[in-house]
């Protein structure tokens, strides 16, 4: 391509060989005449070429832009069609859940009525929750402690070691299973028979053997509590009986299922809660046959744990798991009655195990 530095080149070139004929011609008027001419029509050239020129670029940069603009229109209907396939695969994802939710419904059949004044069910393994009923109300949640117990414990590992009965250990108030100072047990033992017959001196034997105190086990609790990002749980001893001044132990049904569902993934907790009964061997050879205090174990094929409890305050309590046709559940039951505790559990596993 010629440029603007080449024209003045060759407009130059042009007129000084125009001038050197000039000067070294004869002084005929016509040859004079058509140097002139000859002058005039290759500035009017050079001049058109560098108009040309100019309009080339000028016509260059539009295209430059219009090209840029399609570019962006381009990329303005990749992003609307993106937005638009989201979109429509949200709203196919939300219709398959709703025709999904409508399934399970139908399958389930309507929410069992229950007493209990505070109630969760969930899946273990998605979290999702099937049926609440003031599940963020804090409040005792009795023996059901023993759940967070079992769960330091059994990570604490070394379930095979001696324990040693101290007298700290029998000082409590009952359920007791009559631990006396000095008798040896397995860490195994003793947590068998807590989540069986839930005895309140096995619990603090338990905890001064993990932690050294009482007291230094229920800080070890309330730690695991907040690793779990639970904020509306406290514990003050490690079988949830109340305080004697006023600083009382308080659960949620939400926060006491999270609490479920990770000792729920334990296998030695998973084995010693679907215990019926258990023997329990005392040092001198004589042993104590201990019935489960959880009674669905006994009505329900598919209940497979996990743990009741009892005080005034947290009224009568359940945490209950089962599994069906490869579907696993956690029912938590609190503040409900003595008959109704029982009842409310079983019919809400049967019915969340249902679909």
């Amino acid at each position: 391509m010629i440029t603007h530095f080449s024209f003045r080149h060759l407009r130059r070139a042009l007129l000084t060989g125009l001038f050197c004929v000039s000067i070294t011609g004869c002084d005929d008027p016509k040859r004079e005449q058509q140097l002139q001419w000859r002058e005039e029509e290759v500035e009017a050239k050079v001049v058109g070429i560098s108009k040309r020129e100019r309009e080339i670029a000028a016509e260059r940069q539009r295209l430059e832009r219009e090209k840029a603009d399609l570019a962006s229109r381009e990329a303005a209907v990749a992003q609307l069609k993106t937005a638009l396939e989201t979109e429509l695969t949200e709203e196919i994802e939300k219709t398959k859940k709703v025709r999904r939710e409508i399934e399970i419904k139908n399958l389930r059949g309507p929410i069992p009525q229950i007493s209990a004044g505070r109630c969760i069910v969930i899946d273990p393994e998605s979290g999702d929750v099937f049926y609440e009923k003031n599940p963020d109300l804090r409040g005792a949640i009795a023996s059901t402690t023993k759940i967070m117990t079992g769960l330091l414990v059994v990570e604490a590992g070394d379930l095979d070691k001696i324990v040693t009965v101290e007298l700290a250990d029998t000082q409590c108030a009952p359920v007791r299973i009559g631990l006396k100072v000095g008798e040896t047990y397995t860490r195994r033992q003793l947590l068998t028979a807590m989540l069986v017959k839930s005895s309140n001196d096995i619990a603090q034997a338990l905890a001064r053997d993990n932690a050294g105190s009482v007291a230094a086990f229920a800080a070890k609790m309330d730690e695991r509590a907040k690793a779990l990002g639970l904020k509306n749980t406290h514990f003050i001893n490690p079988h949830g009986l109340p305080s004697l001044n006023e600083d009382n132990p308080y659960c949620t049904a939400r926060d006491l299922a999270a609490i479920a569902m990770v000792a729920d993934k334990l296998p030695d907790i998973r084995k010693i809660v679907k215990l019926q009964s258990f023997k329990f061997t005392k040092p001198d050879g004589k042993s104590i046959d201990l019935a489960n205090t959880n009674r669905v174990l006994r009505t329900a094929s598919y209940c497979d744990g996990m743990k009741t409890g009892y005080t005034n305050d947290a009224g009568y309590c359940l945490v209950a798991t089962g599994e069906r046709n490869g579907r696993r559940r956690i029912v938590v039951v609190l503040n409900d009655t003595d008959a109704g505790v029982w009842r409310d559990a079983q019919a809400l596993l049967d019915w969340a195990l249902k679909a």
